[in-house]
């Protein structure tokens, strides 16, 4: 229970609370057992036809004849014994004088106990049953009155003690989601990327909602059940301790099943969250790619994925609510015996009116009848809070199992340091160097994403990176915001190491677009804006103008009011790349990566954009990635060519049109026209 213990401790600022809950819980536990032992007066009015001032005067009457009684023999005993201290003092007088001393001693306790009992009788006469009517009805009536008050102010503080502990319960839930949200945008993309989207949205959700329902279940029914078997366990034992001891010696055996049906509870409760994740996963890619299924009438094919998903799912789940299943009958058998152990030794007592069995005291007196039910009263009291509590423990073995889930990604430390005390770069003055860089995603493949790259890039420099497909490009420059490390080799801006700069100054300096537009389900306005903190309309539209986005955004209905709709759903693939490429050129970037930036947008929109883009980069730095070749003479100062994860060549356009092959072979197949030096040097 070790994780869940540390969820538990996301509720420690709110422990004053819970200690109000606490004493609200203990005062409706006094209360239920007050209630129960309102059975007993209403038993002796129906059993003896007495009124209740009868009775006590009776058992007053009783309690002192019974101490006088005692009295005498105490006296005749000492007596005994002082005559026998006289005596010469011989082996069989000694163990005579043993003996008498033990019979005096037990007739003193006897003495001292019915003197006890005239003395509580007495109170319970003055200060309770003399308050009473005469009338044995109308004593009733009031009894039942005194009940139904104590059932009402019980219901308040039960009440109280509900709403704290649902209160405490869903804050710390809240806390935990926080914290958990917090660590996790800490990670770095590796992490999160190996995680999984559907995987972290099952652990935000599913687990931490059973974390939830663990905390509910200690606060609330862990707190309140044993108080209230508390309180029963004590009044039964003022009537017969010895009894409820009997009741109780099936305590270890309820133990031992427990713990045997909690390590398969924790099992079957972690592969069941597995088999949630899985059907996450399975429902995100279905309806995330609804055109694809759609396209390709997979839709059989989906449905049968989900239905095995959804079948394993089931499975885990039932072996979940077996285990639950069985607990409660397992625990219920195990109080009946109990209960069946102290009542027949309780109607053993109450048929033969003695105090023993075998050579074992049960009680100080014997039992009456009403007493009896009284005390099987009691005795069922306490059983039914520990029955409660046997769903309890399947209940935290979720939970544990959940909070284990959540804990396992919390406790990730993120590869990618802020570095805090690192240096602050306010921009890139003289370059920007990939210094024999490798990197591979899975570090046990042969061939690394990039082998011994090794490129430097003027400020305020253009520079395209070209090659086929899965060459390192986009992972070549996701070095460079700190998205990943190199496994070896550096990046470095004016000389400073990444790895040792301040990261958040880093990443202000640097604005990118990629293909996959990410943009949120909120209003253009905000979708704009979230590239610059407190950014005004005017800086908004302007940024807007500049990517070709103004105009169809003035055209939708609500304008820059209007909602995106979820990852931008209501705007067309290029109408959101201009929103995101305003975007970045709202946050004014010194450095700027465009990722295939492009690539959804229609001839006459990508001209303008080329336009903007040429009059933007002006001074900046910037990276930028196509498979549009044409772009690459009015864009580029430079160009490197890429294959197999490592930089073929690095020159203008024209340069590497003339002596690298490659190049040469991808802007043919692409239809870039050939530099002015290639066609003179034909004509010639």
């Amino acid at each position: 229970m070790r994780n869940f213990r540390r969820s538990v401790w996301f509720s420690w600022p709110y422990r004053w609370r819970l200690v109000t809950s606490i004493v609200c819980a203990l005062v409706v536990a006094v209360l239920w057992s007050v209630n129960l032992g309102a059975l007993f007066p209403i038993l002796k009015l129906l059993k003896s036809g007495q009124t209740l001032h009868q009775w006590v005067d009776a058992e007053i009457g009783e309690q002192e004849r019974l101490r006088a009684e005692f009295a005498r023999k105490v006296d005749k005993l000492n007596v005994d014994l002082a005559n026998l201290a006289q005596q010469p003092s011989t082996a069989e007088s000694e163990k005579a004088k043993r003996n008498w001393s033990r019979s005096l001693a037990e007739e003193t306790d006897a003495q001292n106990y019915h003197a006890a009992q005239a003395v509580g009788y007495r109170w319970l006469r003055d200060k309770v049953i003399y308050q009473l009517p005469q009338d044995a009805f109308q004593t009733f009536l009031c009894i039942i009155a005194s009940v139904l008050v104590c059932v009402v102010i019980k219901g308040g503080f039960e009440f109280t003690h509900e709403a704290l502990v649902g209160w405490v319960s869903h804050r710390t839930l809240f806390d935990l989601r926080n914290a958990f949200f917090r660590r996790m945008v800490r990670q770095d993309v590796r992490q999160l990327s190996a995680a999984g989207t559907n995987e972290l949205m099952a652990r935000f959700t599913n687990d931490t909602e059973q974390v939830g329902g663990g905390l509910k279940v200690l606060y609330g029914r862990v707190v309140a059940e044993p108080l209230k078997a508390l309180t029963c366990f004590i009044a039964a034992c003022i009537i017969s301790w010895q009894l409820t001891i009997a009741f109780v010696v099936v305590v270890p055996l309820a133990m031992y099943v427990l713990a045997r049906v909690s390590k398969a509870m924790r099992k079957a409760a972690k592969k069941a969250l597995q088999r949630m994740s899985a059907m996450y996963k399975i429902l995100n890619e279905a309806f995330s790619g609804i055109r694809v299924v759609k396209g390709f009438t997979r839709e059989a094919h989906e449905r049968r994925r989900f239905r095995m998903a959804n079948a394993e799912f089931f499975r885990k789940s039932l072996r979940l609510v077996n285990i639950d299943a069985f607990t409660n009958p397992a625990i219920e058998v195990l109080t009946i015996l109990a209960v069946a152990v102290a009542l027949g030794a309780g109607i053993y007592l109450v048929l033969t009116q003695g105090t023993k069995i075998w050579i074992f005291t049960m009680c100080s007196q014997p039992l009456s009848p009403e007493t009896l039910i009284q005390f099987y009263v009691f005795l069922a009291a306490i059983a039914d809070p520990v029955r409660k509590l046997s769903s309890v423990y399947t209940k935290m073995q979720s939970a544990e199992a959940a909070a284990a889930r959540i804990f396992e990604l919390y406790d990730r430390e993120p590869t990618v340091r802020g570095n805090w005390d690192g240096p602050r770069l306010t921009g890139v003055q003289k370059q920007i160097e990939f210094r024999h860089v490798c990197f591979a995603y899975n570090p046990t493949a042969e061939q690394p994403t990039l082998d011994n790259v090794t490129l430097t890039v003027k400020a305020g420099e253009t520079i395209a990176l070209v090659g086929g497909n899965g060459c390192g490009k986009t992972t070549l420059l996701a070095l460079l915001p700190r998205f990943f490390d190199p496994d070896s080799g550096a990046v470095l801006i004016d000389g400073v190491n990444l790895r040792t700069a301040h990261l958040r100054s880093l990443r202000k300096l640097i604005g990118v677009v990629t293909q996959d537009t990410q943009l949120f389900d909120d209003t253009v306005f905000a979708n704009i804006a979230y590239g610059k903190r407190g950014a005004t309309l005017e800086q908004v539209i302007e940024a807007a103008k500049k990517a070709d986005a103004h105009g169809f955004i003035l055209a939708t209905p609500g304008g820059y009011d209007a909602l995106l709709g979820e990852v931008g759903a209501k705007f067309s693939g290029g109408q959101r790349q201009k929103i995101a490429l305003a975007r970045a050129i709202l946050s004014n970037p010194q450095i700027l990566i465009l990722d295939e930036f492009t690539s959804a947008v229609d001839q006459q929109s990508e001209a303008d954009i080329h336009a903007a883009i040429k009059e933007f980069a002006r001074g900046r730095t910037t990276f930028l990635i196509t498979h549009k070749m044409h772009t690459i003479p009015d864009l580029a100062d430079r160009v490197a060519m890429m294959d197999a994860g490592r930089v073929l060549d690095v020159g203008t356009h024209a340069e590497l049109y003339a002596r690298c092959e490659p190049y040469r072979r991808l802007c043919e197949s692409g239809h870039v026209r050939r530099p002015l030096s290639e066609q003179t040097r034909d004509a010639a």
